[in-house]
């Protein structure tokens, strides 16, 4: 192990990126692997809150919304569409995912009367399959849910199968919440395209890590939150992007006060706005909003070219270890291996995945650092591969507390209760 931590060193040292580790809050007492739930606090973000809540809010309260508020949506709505290289017009910041997956399932559902089915499949996150599930009950067509086994990829033959013979609307997380595993986005976009059927991108688990082109991949519609590898923060909003020739097709299905063509006029007649805005509801979320301001900006700053080229060599070395020491203590290695077909955080289940994730995040021996991961059922633990500030030698930490956990069966000394968020 002290070979491999030298190349961790080493890859350190030469790594583009190692500066943007020093503009977020790192903990002292934790190493924080846990990027693709929730990432850490960008440095400037404190003063963008501050400078929010103290200036705009406390001193000149409701002066704000004309100085600096009212276009708050449209700036940071800007700054994420240059992230996945859409039109600016083409993306709106707000709300939550599964709220504007709702509304733009049901918008694409009330312009298109001939479509009579609604498909997801087993590697999608639960809560898009829910939101699936209700709008084709409540629009009385049928929900279908595609199930490639225990493998956790896609079967992508029997996935274009499926799509030939419902046609309808698919939506499909563009990286596996799971396995990591990476949908080709571009092929199933022009497959879709050419089977009358309609696909729509989550990007909850790849924007930020993984560079997106949605112009170049053929998008129509996509999704996605920022609390991730984004670094928005809990609760942070989430995003709608529409292609700018599938926009003027659609109708929001809430009538917002924002969403109205000219919204202070109060008019008692509805006026829906013809541009992305249409897919605004209420009042923006201001303190939320804020936080993103800074953190886009870092991820514009990096580049998701540079971003992918780290996390793909940060995976790389950890196959190096997982080839030497993790596989013969029985782990095995879930995220595909062609970095073509995965996202960016490693999955690899045990059958003692569970004790063996609380002993990572609560050491037995004090001593020992936190290493924060989390662990998926069933068996799965995933590491987040955060390129803004995960360095080389975080991956050798937890690969070495890895094989010491399981060499000196620490995991006998936890218990099988599950608690809290995990």
């Amino acid at each position: 192990m002290d070979r491999l931590k030298k190349i961790a060193k080493n890859l350190d040292s030469k790594d583009d990126l190692s500066e943007f580790r020093e503009k977020f809050i790192l903990p002292e007492d934790k190493i924080y692997l846990d990027g693709n739930s929730l990432g850490v606090l960008a440095k400037d973000t404190i003063d963008d809150i501050n400078h929010t809540i103290k200036e705009e809010w406390g001193n000149n309260l409701i002066s704000s919304w004309n100085r600096s508020w009212i276009i708050l949506p449209r700036i940071v709505s800007r700054k994420l569409a240059s992230i996945i290289k859409s039109n600016e017009d083409e993306v709106y910041v707000g709300s939550s995912t599964s709220i504007n997956l709702f509304k733009l399932i049901k918008s694409i559902l009330q312009s298109n009367k001939s479509i009579n089915n609604i498909t997801t499949d087993n590697l999608n996150f639960p809560s898009d399959k829910y939101i699936c599930e209700l709008i084709a009950k409540d629009f009385k067509i049928d929900f279908n849910f595609l199930d490639y086994g225990n493998d956790l990829i896609a079967d992508i033959e029997k996935l274009k199968e499926f799509i030939i013979e419902k046609r309808g609307i698919i939506v499909l997380s563009h990286v596996a919440y799971k396995c990591s595993y990476r949908y080709p986005i571009k092929e199933i976009n022009k497959f879709c395209r050419n089977n009358n059927a309609i696909v729509i991108w989550d990007l909850s688990h790849s924007i930020g890590a993984v560079n997106i082109d949605v112009d170049l991949s053929q998008v129509d519609y996509a999704v996605g939150c920022t609390y991730k590898y984004l670094n928005g923060g809990p609760g942070s909003p989430a995003f709608i992007y529409v292609r700018e020739q599938e926009l003027r097709k659609l109708k929001s299905p809430i009538r917002g006060w924002f969403s109205h063509d000219k919204p202070f006029e109060y008019s008692d007649e509805y006026k829906e706005s013809n541009s992305i805005e249409k897919f605004s509801n209420g009042t923006p979320h201001i303190l939320s909003l804020s936080t993103l301001k800074t953190s886009l900006d870092i991820t514009i700053e990096a580049t998701t070219d540079l971003l992918n080229i780290k996390s793909v060599k940060l995976f790389d070395y950890f196959v190096s270890i997982y080839t030497d020491e993790l596989k013969k203590l029985n782990f095995k290695l879930l995220t595909p291996i062609d970095k073509s077909k995965r996202g960016s955080h490693i999955a690899i289940s045990h059958k003692e995945a569970w004790r063996i994730s609380k002993c990572l995040i609560n050491p037995i021996d004090n001593d020992k650092l936190s290493i924060v991961i989390d662990f998926r059922p069933k068996n799965i633990i995933r590491i987040a591969l955060t390129p803004l500030y995960t360095s080389f030698e975080d991956i050798y930490s937890v690969s070495k507390r890895l094989i010491n956990i399981v060499n000196e069966e620490e995991y006998k000394q936890k218990d099988y209760s599950i608690e809290g968020v995990t």
